[in-house]
């Protein structure tokens, strides 16, 4: 093989990160090939990306030694595990009402109720986490959201925290920003004019068009629930003030088309629009299936393409499963984590105890502590020890580990691992996509917020 020196290297501007000293070159698992008109190289440490020459890449495919000697000499370290509890998080979310008005057929959350009793949380439970979210940000920008069940079962919660928490983080210094999940199918006036004087993400949980949603999203008398949701929302998208409005689809095996769903939610309103597959929850025949990942990863690809040439005639983005995936690899994202849960963000249920995330709630396996005797830093530390990537098999062997994260932590106890081709296909595209778009439609990645 001829010799390949660093000249044949056109790095693909990402973040960035410092030099330092990458102790596993020669693993399979340090870079990824990525094939097609113009090769590709991704540098798992730090998360970069480079254009190669075709010999080159042939090199690496060979196993070259002078060509692995030149890649290891230009990649970076992965992500540093800390050894210390993790800082007071940044994020929290309220259950506020443990209790939901429809009865969706796949809901992990059990209608947020999570195997027990209706419940709602009390405003003095609401404040006291408040507190604690406030009191522990050293200044940081907080989070405070809210979720369910269907958290407008419990409005005036809702309106009295916000106003509390608002005067609670100006009185310290202290900047905040809120989000809610909702089915929109009870917001009144008075929620949304709460939604647009604040700064709010809200979600909007729609599974797509009139039959696509109203085939799991049905009320408790099993009526559907699309109508009277788009009806809920649609004062706040036609003029959402401070507010930003998603929608979230949830694909079922049912049903994997999601350009269809993109489009359809586009249609009502929502200027942005994010999928996610169905793995764990009470309704084992909508829940993916080993064989549906291929094809759920096809209608991801075909839904993206539509959406990089609607993008390239000059309309806004708004599939935010792309945007997202490509803002990340422009930033050169190395995480070791998939989330902030337990780390950046907690969750507290209604009577007050916190957990790992707003998915965990009641689940002693993740309980991190309660108002009363707070927040555990040893049982967050534990929680992340475990979970962190490179801890974990077979992440630590996985090119992708560091763009994914290991997977969500409810998921993969759960369910397992059975999804990581699909995610490592769909990363592999946006790779493929960025490098594409940056030397030939640099104005997708100016569109969706990426400098070029």
């Amino acid at each position: 093989m001829t010799a390949v020196d660093a000249g044949q290297w056109t790095p693909v501007t990402l973040g960035g990160h410092p030099k330092a000293t990458v102790e596993n070159a020669g693993e399979p698992s340090w870079f990824h090939l990525v094939p097609g008109d113009q090769p590709l190289v991704w540098l798992v440490g730090g998360s970069q990306l480079f254009e190669v020459t075709q010999s080159h890449f042939d090199q690496l495919a060979a196993g070259d030694a002078t060509a692995l000697a030149v890649l290891g000499g230009a990649t970076v370290a992965g992500p540093a595990w800390p050894g210390t509890p993790p800082e007071p998080p940044a994020a929290m979310s309220l259950a506020l009402a443990q209790s939901c008005n429809l009865s969706c057929s796949y809901c992990y959350a059990d209608a947020g109720q999570f195997g027990g009793p209706a419940r709602r949380m009390p405003v003095e439970v609401a404040r006291r986490a408040v507190d604690t979210l406030v009191d522990g940000s050293g200044g940081r920008r907080v989070t405070l959201g809210f979720i369910g069940g269907e958290v407008l079962l419990h409005r005036e919660a809702l309106h009295d925290v916000v106003a509390y928490a608002e005067e609670r983080a100006a009185t310290a210094g202290v900047p905040i920003g809120f989000s809610i999940t909702t089915n929109g199918t009870l917001v009144t006036p008075a929620d949304v004019a709460l939604l647009r004087a604040h700064p709010f993400a809200v979600t909007v949980s729609l599974d797509g068009g009139n039959e696509a949603n109203d085939a799991h999203r049905r009320s408790r008398r099993g009526e559907g629930s699309f109508e009277r949701a788009v009806a809920g929302v649609a004062d706040l998208l036609a003029d959402p003030g401070r507010a930003k409005v998603a929608a979230r689809a949830t694909v079922t095996r049912h049903d994997l088309a999601v350009h269809e769903r993109v489009e359809a939610l586009a249609a009502v309103g929502f200027a942005e629009v994010g999928v996610s597959p169905l793995r764990t929850g009470p309704d084992t025949e909508a829940r993916f299936a080993p064989a549906d990942w291929s094809p759920f990863l096809a209608e991801m690809v075909r839904a993206a393409d539509a959406e990089v040439d609607r993008v390239s005639g000059g309309h806004a983005p708004r599939f935010t499963n792309l945007s997202t995936g490509l803002r990340e690899i422009h930033r050169g994202s190395a995480r070791p984590l998939p989330c902030g849960s337990a780390r950046s963000y907690v969750a507290v249920g209604a009577e007050g105890d916190f957990w790992t995330c707003h998915r965990t709630v009641d689940n002693p396996a993740y309980r991190l502590g309660d108002l009363d005797e707070g927040l555990s830093a040893a049982a967050r530390q534990a929680f992340l020890d475990r979970r962190q990537v490179d801890a974990q098999e077979p992440c630590r062997s996985c090119w992708a580990r560091y763009l994914c994260g290991g997977g969500c932590h409810v998921e993969v106890d759960e369910v397992g691992r059975e999804g990581c081709d699909y995610i490592r296909g769909w990363l592999e595209y946006c790779i493929s996509l960025f490098a594409e778009c940056q030397s030939r439609r640099p104005e997708v990645l100016r569109s969706m917020g990426v400098s070029t």
